[in-house]
């Protein structure tokens, strides 16, 4: 497979031996695809091969097929929510300079839209090869301002190929896609079943823990894809819902690490499951990985490169402009390189999140992170937080995300989240917003005095901030700006 245009034609042509549905049991056919082509071609929007097109979406099967055959035509799909502010979409399709926008089941012509000249005018159908651009993906991630990661298709073709082999997909598996299809985890789930001839189905409806529960042991759910917040509303209701989970071989996570209380709480219900935790961001897709029998000897760890990346630990030389690879246990940036890092930003001026260091030939690049981690000597990753993140209290370096795994191991504890914030004296001190399992009196005293006996004085946040819920993101994300925002209110 050359293209993700291809998944188009399997589709079409009756050979995909995989299966598209959502909670309704509405199934992704060759009509869908076909209808959606009709729509791309008898509409009033005139489309060139290298197009963008905004595809508004939650998780409908017809989006699906929008992109299946936006690509078979050789446009770029920019997936976008469904209920996108005007503002937020006027921003995006002004940043890309999309074309059309689809939603509702309907495309219209984008006003804003500039026409683009190119200096080779072909007049022939265009062919779709993997280097031309297949996604435009918007995030801000954890440092502002929205940005337009451009991906390729070989570059999304590299990361299925490999997430694929590790997690060991087959045709008799069935995943559930509890995110929408605008996050590029949950757009994903989707083209694992039409990569590997899987079973996804779309949890088309707002997250419900427990209805989410019953659909897994309905659907006979074998692999989980979760966010932590997610994983954790799951795994309390488990032992009420009592769903049956004896299909379910598999977790899978992103946005953010998984507690060593999480992964035993599934476990204590569901023994032989395999939780993979890992490392990625949109820029490469995923990372690094650990296999699922190591996650009590290497606790903490999101492991090792996946297979076709080369993942490193860098650290700048201090007189020239050279990097240094990281010794063991020494804290540094993370660099990946291989097929599946993106292209760049649509906009070259965004600023703020991973960047490109160009090596000696066009495809000679590292992806600089941002994220800074360790490597143990056998050669394992641990994330130690964003360097922006990097919190000075009292003279110590206070890394956030080691905090709040650690603070994770405190069965009181929900959720929690480590803030940089500034003291009556505007020293900077770490505030630790955390919600309880039950947030009572006698709990909080409890979970105090865990803290001192758990923690080093010197490294333990020094502002405590009990809330009834901490506030998720659109993709089940703690919402650390709007955390960062309501500690600035009430300081």
């Amino acid at each position: 497979m050359f293209s993700l245009a291809s998944l188009f034609e399997k589709v079409v042509e009756k050979c995909w031996q995989g299966r598209l549905e959502n909670l309704d049991g509405e199934v992704l056919t060759a009509a869908h695809c076909k209808d959606a082509w009709l729509s791309l071609t008898n509409e009033e929007v005139c489309f060139s091969a290298g197009d963008r097109i905004l595809v508004c979406t939650q998780s409908e099967i017809e989006a699906v097929a929008i992109m299946l055959a936006a690509w078979k035509m050789g446009l770029v799909v920019v997936p976008a929510k469904g209920d996108l502010s005007h503002s937020s979409i006027k921003m995006i399709a002004s940043d890309c300079n999309a074309k059309a926008i689809w939603r509702a089941g309907k495309i219209e012509a984008l006003p804003d839209y500039q026409q683009e000249c190119s200096e080779f005018e072909v007049s022939s159908t265009p062919i779709v090869t993997g280097v031309d651009l297949a996604l435009v993906i918007y995030t801000s991630g954890s440092t502002g301002k929205p940005k337009g990661i451009m991906l390729t298709h070989q570059n999304v073709l590299t990361s299925l190929a490999s997430i694929s082999q590790y997690l060991g997909l087959t045709a008799q598996d069935r995943i559930l896609c509890l995110s929408p299809l605008s996050f590029d985890y949950g757009l994903y789930q989707v083209l694992f079943a039409l990569y590997s001839n899987c079973t996804t189905i779309l949890y088309d409806k707002p997250f419900n823990p427990i209805q989410a529960l019953k659909t897994i042991s309905e659907r006979d759910i074998s692999v989980l894809p979760i966010v932590p917040a997610m994983g954790a509303a799951l795994v309390k209701l488990v032992g009420l819902v009592k769903p049956d989970l004896s299909n379910l071989r598999s977790i899978t996570n992103t946005g953010g690490h998984l507690s060593e209380y999480m992964i035993r709480a599934w476990k204590e219900y569901c023994p032989s499951l395999n939780v993979f935790s890992m490392y990625g961001l949109t820029e490469c897709k995923r990372a690094l990985y650990l296999e699922p029998e190591l996650w009590e000897e290497k606790m903490g760890s999101v492991g090792k490169p996946i297979p076709g990346l080369d993942v490193r630990i860098f650290i700048p030389h201090s007189e020239v402009s050279k990097f240094r690879e990281a010794k063991a246990d020494e804290v540094g940036e993370l660099y990946v390189r291989g097929a599946a890092v993106m292209q760049g930003y649509y906009n070259p001026a965004a600023q703020g999140g991973a960047e490109i260091v160009p090596g000696r030939y066009r495809d000679d690049n590292w992806l600089a992170t941002g994220d800074l981690f360790t490597r143990d000597q056998d050669g394992f990753f641990y994330f130690k937080g964003r360097s922006k993140d990097l919190i000075k209290q009292g003279g110590f370096c206070l890394f956030p995300k080691d905090l709040e795994n650690h603070i994770d191991m405190c069965p009181l504890v929900h959720i929690n989240a480590v803030i940089g914030t500034k003291d009556n004296l505007e020293n900077e001190v770490a505030t630790c917003v955390v919600e309880l399992h039950e947030n009572t009196a006698d709990n909080q005293k409890q979970f105090r005095t865990w803290l001192k006996a758990n923690m080093d004085t010197d490294y333990m946040p020094r502002d405590i901030r009990f809330v009834d819920g901490i506030q998720l993101s659109a993709n089940s994300k703690v919402d650390r700006k709007r955390l960062e925002q309501d500690l600035q209110v009430h300081a």
